[in-house]
């Protein structure tokens, strides 16, 4: 497969790049690696003209893949669809490392496009206990809970419509806030946090029954991922803590994701990668809790090292962690940010 020109398009966007000598394999082309930037001494990573394919010598492992898109979004520090502009590809071409790619791979689908054989089911509903909510009495507890998680009394309601919450008064998830997680669309899977004292604070839907687990996803990936290319994403721990800084960040073009714990796994970071490219800045805010946040979140940037230009921000006032900041201090950082 040959999805364009490399060297025509490297001679275009003047990125330099060699066709022989010591590290360049017959049918390939090689330039700087740009994960290794200065790092890398020479022109240690070769991409071969007919598949695409592209590997650094110095670190096949993590500098190595099959989508030209993900090449040069980080080669010339541009969004998604810019690459794919500047590559030439149309709408129709499914890129092998992209999002509808890793969508259907995380989907359990061996292609972008479902197949009459499925490994697993091809939907998932909201548990029958699981309600909206509203403004009866019935509700009261759950609506009390988000009130003392610090969003502002007028704005419960909607935030739990725009982002779907449900509430648990029985079953499995009783005196639970119910967050869904939705991917390409679908709800792929959910947690539940309790709302009164519990040894368990968020019970996550099994593996089993989940289209895509928690720690596969990323909370608030589809609204996000739907803005366009705003200002600022956000890359927080807990849903809770996303809910509030995109919430009341929206209106200045700040959206936010929740890893779901302060870790990151291989299939939130191909997301990740393809979400990124839709901002012009992206922010790293861990929980400042323990004297460990700092150890976190200089662990957790380096894992995210693909991501250009990753920022390392504490959580502004002081807070703990974000879910603890009030709606002004929120508007008023996103602000600051455009």
């Amino acid at each position: 497969m040959r999805p364009f020109g490399w060297v025509a398009l490297f001679d275009k966007q003047r990125i330099h790049y060699i066709d022989r000598g010591a590290n360049v394999k017959r049918g390939e082309i090689n330039i700087r690696c740009p994960w290794c930037g200065s790092a890398d001494p020479s022109e240690h990573m070769g991409i071969n003209l007919d598949t695409g394919w592209y590997s650094c010598w110095r670190n096949r492992a993590g500098h190595s893949g099959k989508s030209p898109l993900r090449l040069l979004m980080r080669l010339l520090n541009v969004g998604y669809n810019e690459a794919r502009e500047l590559a030439g590809l149309g709408e129709g071409y499914i890129d092998p490392e992209g999002f509808d790619a890793v969508a259907a791979r995380l989907m359990g689908r061996t292609s972008a496009e479902p197949t009459h054989v499925a490994p697993r089911r091809e939907f998932i509903q909201f548990d029958k206990h699981f309600k909206p909510m509203d403004d009866t009495v019935s509700c009261r507890r759950w609506w009390n809970y988000v009130y003392q998680r610090g969003f502002d009394a007028r704005d419960i309601l909607p935030m739990c419509d725009r982002y779907s919450i449900r509430m648990a008064r029985d079953g499995n998830y009783a005196m639970r806030l119910i967050l869904p997680y939705f991917l390409d669309g679908r709800l792929v899977t959910w947690t539940g946090r309790a709302i009164a004292p519990s040894t368990i604070r968020y019970k996550d839907l099994s593996v089993e029954d989940s289209l895509v687990p928690v720690k596969e996803t990323l909370f608030n990936h589809d609204i996000a991922a739907a803005c366009g290319r705003r200002s600022t994403l956000v890359l927080v721990e807990g849903p809770l803590d996303a809910l509030k800084v995109d919430y009341y960040g929206a209106p200045f073009g700040v959206r936010s994701v929740g890893l779901s714990t302060n870790s990151v796994s291989e299939q939130q970071a191909l997301l990740l990668e393809e979400l990124a490219g839709r901002f012009k800045r992206v922010v790293l805010m861990m929980d400042n809790k323990t004297d460990y946040g700092l150890v976190d979140s200089m662990r957790m940037k380096q894992r995210l090292s693909f991501i250009r230009g990753l920022q390392v921000m504490p959580v502004p006032y002081n807070r703990p962690d974000p879910g603890e900041l009030k709606p002004l201090e929120v508007i008023h950082w996103a602000q600051a940010q455009t």
